[in-house]
C-alpha cells in the first residue's frame, strides 16, 4: 500500500509539478489536462481547457498527485512532508522550495532533528522538510 498526498492548485499545477520534479529528483508519470480529454470535458470554457485534471509524480518510492481546481476557493489545512536522507539533501530541498515563497520556520537544528524547516512555496503549498536524527 502507498499513501499519496493530493494537492489542489488554481491553474499552476503543471508549473508546480515540473518544479517539484526538478527539485525533488522525481519523474512525472501523468500530466493530463481537460484539453487531453475532449469527450470528457463538456462545458469547460476555452480558458480552462489547459487546467490539469490529473498529475502524478514519482519521487523515489513515494508519489504526489495534483490537479487544478475549476472553482478554487482557497486552501484547506494540509502540508507535504519530505523526510530527507541527509541534512544536506534536506537543506537543498528546503532552499529550492523556498525560492519565491515564504519561509514559515527556518531550516535549522531542532531537538528531534539536525535539520528541520517549514516553507510555503511560490505555488501556496506548505512543505515540512526534515532530516534524519543523528545516531
Amino acid at each position: 500500500m502507498k499513501v499519496v498526498a493530493n494537492i489542489d492548485f488554481d491553474g499552476n499545477c503543471r508549473e508546480a509539478f515540473t518544479a517539484y520534479a526538478s527539485i525533488l529528483g522525481g519523474e512525472i508519470r501523468a500530466m493530463i489536462s481537460h484539453r487531453d480529454m475532449p469527450g470528457l470535458a463538456p462545458g469547460i470554457s476555452e480558458d480552462r481547457l489547459d487546467r490539469i485534471v490529473h498529475a502524478w509524480i514519482d519521487i523515489g518510492d513515494q508519489a504526489l498527485m495534483g490537479q487544478d481546481m475549476q472553482d478554487f476557493s482557497g486552501r484547506s489545512g494540509y502540508s507535504v512532508t519530505i523526510a530527507a536522507d541527509s541534512v544536506e539533501q534536506a537543506r537543498r530541498i528546503f532552499m529550492a522550495l523556498s525560492e519565491g515563497g515564504t519561509s514559515l520556520m527556518p531550516f535549522e537544528p531542532q531537538p528531534w532533528s539536525p535539520g528541520f524547516g517549514m516553507t510555503m512555496d511560490r505555488f501556496g503549498v506548505t512543505w515540512v522538510i526534515d532530516s534524519p536524527a543523528a545516531d
